[in-house]
Order: structure tokens, then sequence, then C-alpha cells
């Protein structure tokens, strides 16, 4: 029978939470961001139009991301380590410190990153006839 030990970590959780946002990064953003040389990061917002919103776009060199806000099922915490300190009912002066940890923060969504097309043409709208008789040329040649 295995050994079971009871070694418990005390847990709490701050009254004061800080405010953090997780970004998940594409494993070939995370290679350049640990390079020797890690690229310089921007962030624009795309053009909003009649029917869509802007939205946030990391950029670096050519390649683009938009970011989007996804929640997550489960909060994440972020957690601190700390140590108890005495209480009134303990002699500070014999008090030893317990290794703990404090919950900072709590995180229920993340920001993920898109990849986005740079030199996408526009779709072309009504213009079937054009379609049409491309692929009729096709056939004949």
């Amino acid at each position: 029978m295995a050994a079971q030990y009871t070694t418990d970590i005390p847990f709490s959780s701050s009254h004061h939470q800080q405010a953090f946002k997780l970004l998940e990064l594409p494993p070939e953003l995370l290679a350049l961001l640990e390079s020797d040389n890690p690229p310089i990061l921007t962030v624009t917002s795309s053009a909003a139009t009649e029917t869509t919103p802007g939205y946030a776009i990391l950029c670096h060199g050519e390649k683009r991301y938009q970011m989007r806000q996804k929640n997550t099922s489960n909060p994440i915490l972020i957690l601190q380590p700390s140590s108890t300190g005495p209480t009134e009912a303990d002699d500070a002066s014999t008090f030893i410190p317990v290794p703990s940890v404090t919950a900072i923060a709590k995180i229920e969504d993340t920001i993920e990153l898109i990849p986005q097309e740079t030199n996408k043409a526009p779709p072309k709208v009504n213009k079937w006839h054009e379609k049409f008789a491309k692929s009729r040329m096709e056939k004949k040649g």
C-alpha cells in the first residue's frame, strides 16, 4: 500500500483581483517571440463596413492576425506564491510561516489569433455571366 502524505497547501483569494488577458499564440508566432531577434508587434484596426464591425488586428511584418475574444467554459485562476502570517491567536515571535498560494486573478475569456490572408481579392458579386462564359470557353478549348 502506498504511503499517503497529508501535505496541505493553504489557498486564499485576494479581494483585489488583478486584470489579465491571456493571448493564445500560434506555434510559429511563439517561436518568433522566443527567438534571439523577436519581431515588433503592433495592434491596428481593420476597416469597418456597413455590415461588419472593425476588428483588432495583431501585425508583425507581412503577417496579420485577427484578434477575437472567446469565453472559456471553466475560469482560469492566476496564482501567486504567498505565505501565511500570524493571526491574533499566534505568538508572532515563534510563528513559522507556511508556504501557500493566493488567487490574484480569475480569467473567463481569452484572446485567440486568427491568421488573415493579406492579398485576397474581393469576391466578384453578380458576375454569373462572366463565370458561365469562362467555363464555356474552357470546354471549347
